[in-house]
C-alpha cells in the first residue's frame, strides 16, 4: 500500500471514528426532542466552517469541517427563548430527562451493535474448524490447511475448545494423532510432533490455530449487551487507579487521561492492526462518551439532568439566565481541561511516552 493510501486511511479511520461517536449522540438527543415536539432549530454534526447544509422542518441540519465535535439546538435554551412553548423548558420534566439521556443512551446502543455485529461474523460451532495454520510448523508441513476440522485428537472426540493445547500440555514434544475432514470432504489422519521451544517447562505447538470458544448467535449477540456493563466497570475501575496514584503519574501522567488528540492517535495505531481491533476501539470510546456524558458535571448531560431533577423536587424552576451563565462556565472549564489533555497527548506522542493501543 501506498504511503499516500495510508495516510488517506488513516484520515477516514479517525474521521469515521468521531462521526460514529458524536453522529448517534447527537440523533439521540434530536429524535427524542422531536418525539416530544421540541423546536429544533439546528442539528450539527462537527464544528467550525459549514460544509452541507438543509433545512428541513424548520430545522438546519448542517455537515462541519471538524468531526470532533456536535450539537443540537433546540428552542427555549437561549436568553431571549426560554418562554418558547415548544422549547425545552416547556416540556414535563421526565421528557427533559430523556431528550438529555438519549445522547448517552445511543452511545451504549452504538458499541452494543459493534460488539454483536463483529461477534457475529465470528459464529463457529466448530471447535476443531482451523482457521490458521502457521507458515512452517509441523502442522503444515503434515498438509493441514484453514478451513480442515479436526474431529479428533489421540482418538479422543474434539467437541469441547481447547483439546490440542491440552494434549500438547500432557505430553510435551511428543506425537499427536490429528484425525478429521478437509475443507473439499476428504478425511484424513496426521501424526504430527509439535515444535518445542527453549523455555521450562518447554511451550510445544504443532502450528494450528482453532477457535478459543464457541461462537453462537446467542453468545454473540449476548456479548454485545454486556460489553457496555463490562466497559463501565473497567473505565471506572482505571479512573479510580488513577485517582488513587495505583497509576504512576496520576491523571496528567503518562498513563493518565487521554483528549482528541490522543484518541485520534489510538485510532490510527488501531487501523493499523485492522478491521476488529478498530471496532472494539470505536465500541470502548462510544461507551466511555455515554458513560462521561451521564457525569453530574456542569454543561454535560448528567449535569443538565440533575438539574431538570432538582427543580422537579424543588417544584420550581432555578433563574434561566443564571442556568444558562453557570452552563456557559462549565463548558469553559471542560474546553479548558481538553486544551491540557490536548497539550499533554502531544507531549506524550513526541517523546514516545504515550502508551497507544495494547
Amino acid at each position: 500500500m501506498s504511503q499516500l493510501l495510508t495516510y488517506a486511511l488513516y484520515v477516514v479511520g479517525v474521521a469515521g471514528m468521531f462521526l460514529l461517536l458524536i453522529g448517534p449522540h447527537e440523533a439521540g438527543h434530536f429524535l427524542f426532542a422531536k418525539l416530544f415536539k421540541v423546536r429544533v432549530i439546528e442539528f450539527s454534526i462537527g464544528a467550525g466552517a459549514r460544509l452541507w447544509s438543509v433545512t428541513r422542518g424548520g430545522t438546519l441540519y448542517a455537515l462541519r469541517a471538524l468531526p470532533i465535535l456536535g450539537y443540537v439546538r433546540m428552542g427555549g435554551m437561549e436568553a431571549g427563548d426560554f418562554s418558547d412553548p415548544n422549547g425545552f423548558h416547556s416540556k414535563s420534566a421526565w421528557q427533559r430527562i430523556v431528550i438529555l439521556a438519549g445522547g448517552p443512551a445511543a452511545n451504549f446502543l452504538v458499541a452494543i451493535l459493534l460488539i454483536t455485529g463483529v461477534g457475529l461474523t465470528q459464529v463457529n460451532t466448530d471447535p476443531g474448524k482451523v482457521f490458521n495454520v502457521v507458515s512452517g510448523s509441523p502442522a503444515a508441513a503434515a498438509g493441514m490447511k484453514p478451513g480442515d476440522s479436526i474431529r479428533a485428537v489421540n482418538s479422543k472426540p474434539f467437541t469441547t475448545p481447547g483439546l490440542i493445547v491440552t494434549e500438547e500440555l500432557a505430553t510435551p514434544g511428543q506425537p499427536l494423532t490429528l484425525s478429521g475432514v478437509h475443507s473439499n470432504g476428504q478425511p484424513f489422519t496426521y501424526i504430527v510432533t509439535p515444535k518445542c521451544d527453549t523455555q521450562t517447562p518447554p511451550h510445544c505447538q504443532v502450528g494450528v490455530g482453532v477457535p478459543r470458544s464457541l461462537v453462537t448467535v446467542q453468545t454473540a449477540i449476548l456479548a454485545g449487551i454486556v460489553f457496555p456493563v463490562a466497559a463501565v466497570g473497567g473505565i471506572v475501575q482505571g479512573l479510580w487507579s488513577l485517582i488513587s496514584g495505583n497509576v504512576q503519574g496520576g491523571l496528567l501522567g503518562p498513563q493518565g487521561l487521554t483528549g482528541p488528540i490522543g484518541i485520534a492517535d489510538i485510532a490510527i495505531q488501531s487501523v493499523n492492526q485492522g478491521l476488529a481491533p478498530y471496532i472494539f476501539l470505536v465500541a470502548l470510546l462510544s461507551v466511555a462518551l455515554g458513560f462521561t456524558n451521564l457525569l453530574p458535571l456542569l454543561a454535560l448531560d448528567g449535569g443538565r439532568i440533575v438539574v431538570v431533577i432538582i427543580e422537579w423536587l424543588r417544584r420550581r424552576p432555578f433563574d434561566r439566565t443564571s442556568e444558562l451563565n453557570f452552563q456557559r462556565w462549565g463548558l469553559v472549564a471542560l474546553l479548558g481541561i481538553a486544551a491540557v489533555i490536548s497539550f499533554l497527548d502531544i507531549q506524550r506522542i513526541a517523546t514516545g511516552q504515550f502508551p497507544g493501543v495494547h
